[in-house]
């Protein structure tokens, strides 16, 4: 039996799951194709910079005062997380498309940091995805 009369055999199913072990092991495939699920789950991807930026505009402006954002890593991060927060954290954490977690928090320039933001950070790429956001006012003991 050839290779040829192998293939024709197998059913489509058994094809799927052949080219995904198959493309499972080739990293540039695994990495493309946890690009296209993190942006079907999660919206667009975005780089630090540009993290920084959408943390820091969603501050108003104010007339002598720079916009800001404070990023830490969610495992050192004090203040209380709401329960809707942890639960998207919990769920972008077990889909594996993620490396990192970070709290993004914007600022003013020497005021205390608002409205968390809860970013996932695609492992092996400068890319990071939205996972929750909140009203740190909502939040009690974080006022």
């Amino acid at each position: 039996m050839n290779r040829m009369e192998t293939s024709r055999e197998m059913t489509p199913d058994d094809v799927t799951v052949r080219i995904r072990t198959i493309r499972a092991k080739l990293p540039g495939q695994v990495r493309r194709e946890r690009l296209e699920t993190a942006r079907a789950g999660y919206g667009p991807l975005y780089s630090m910079a540009e993290i920084r930026q959408k943390v820091a505009e969603s501050l108003p402006p104010r007339l002598g005062f720079v916009r800001r954002a404070v990023l830490e890593p969610i495992e050192t991060y004090v203040r209380t997380i709401p329960d809707s927060a942890l639960l998207k954290y919990d769920e972008a954490e077990a889909s594996r498309l993620f490396s990192k977690f970070w709290v993004a928090t914007p600022a003013y320039f020497r005021e205390q940091p608002l409205d968390p933001w809860i970013i996932g950070e695609i492992e092996g790429r400068d890319l990071y995805a939205l996972i929750a956001q909140w009203d740190a006012a909502d939040v009690p003991g974080t006022a």
